[in-house]
């Protein structure tokens, strides 16, 4: 009985764990290391990107994997009656 509840706990913790990380990446700005050739997504601002890059260390630039949704036009409504 124990065994099977540290092995649900320690899947659950996997789990919560990985979705966690998965979301960090999707941020609107990244650093792009340029001594290792890294990127990080995971900031929510320019400021905030540009304030790690500690320097000289690489550079910030728009999340090319997030694309906004065009815009979509939308026509008068007619009423109904």
């Amino acid at each position: 009985m124990t065994k099977c509840f540290l092995a649900t706990a320690t899947l659950a913790a996997t789990v919560a764990t990985a979705a966690q990380s998965a979301v960090a990446q999707n941020g609107p700005w990244c650093l792009v290391n340029d001594q290792k050739g890294s990127t990080s997504c995971a900031f929510v601002s320019r400021e905030q990107c540009l304030l790690s890059t500690g320097g000289n260390v690489g550079h910030c630039v728009a999340n090319p994997a997030l694309r906004s949704a065009p815009e979509r036009s939308r026509k008068p409504r007619r009423p109904n009656g």
